[in-house]
């Protein structure tokens, strides 16, 4: 079965719509290929997403799994990747169904356990999102603040592989992030160094 979701790679300071497509074929050998110029750190995440489906009460897949990121002359080389691979497998092995795939794209690193830790790039992401013409984007909880400066998108805030999939399958209702201008200026808009001073 195949499932396609929608995600993004960083490229300098821009953000690079990526589309995933998981393909798993029952009955050939176990295997799980990974295409589509990942660099080593997207390479080394497929033992971890799996790891991180079967610790949130999954099953992992064991036909053989093709993974593909497209573009492929794009280099893909961010943890990013991760939600929307663990995602794609589930979906693909029939174990998620989603409507909200088409209108929404997904970003996060997950742990192993099957939490999400915050990803670099959050805000040209959630730019990116909007140009695209996405509906919202999932992002881990830590940078919905971030994304969430952008006007026009949903920016809905995930904790974990299990509340991405709740949202997705429309069981669980997560209200989008709204920004909180004075909550940021106190959080990001301090410094270590006074240019006063120089």
């Amino acid at each position: 079965m195949l499932a396609k979701l929608h995600t993004f790679s960083m490229f300098g300071i821009k953000a690079i719509p990526v589309e995933v497509e998981v393909d798993i074929s029952p009955g050939a050998i176990p295997k799980t290929v990974l295409v589509g110029m990942a660099e080593a750190a997207v390479r080394e995440s497929v033992p971890r997403i799996e790891r991180a489906l079967v610790n949130s009460g999954y099953q992992r897949p064991v036909d053989r799994i093709v993974i593909n990121l497209s573009p492929a002359e794009l280099p893909k080389e961010a943890a990013s990747f991760d939600l929307p691979i663990g995602l794609g497998l589930l979906a693909a092995s029939s174990q998620l169904a989603s409507a909200r795939f088409s209108n929404y794209a997904v970003v996060g690193e997950l742990a192993l356990e099957g939490t999400l830790r915050p990803v670099k790039g959050a805000l040209s992401m959630a730019i990116s999102a909007r140009e695209q013409g996405f509906s919202g984007l999932l992002v881990p909880v830590a940078n919905a603040q971030e994304a969430a400066v952008v006007e026009g998108l949903e920016v809905i805030a995930v904790g974990s592989l299990a509340e991405a999939v709740g949202f997705l399958n429309e069981e669980l209702d997560i209200a989008p992030t709204e920004f909180q201008r004075h909550e940021s200026i106190d959080r990001f808009g301090r410094y270590d160094v006074d240019y006063l001073d120089v």
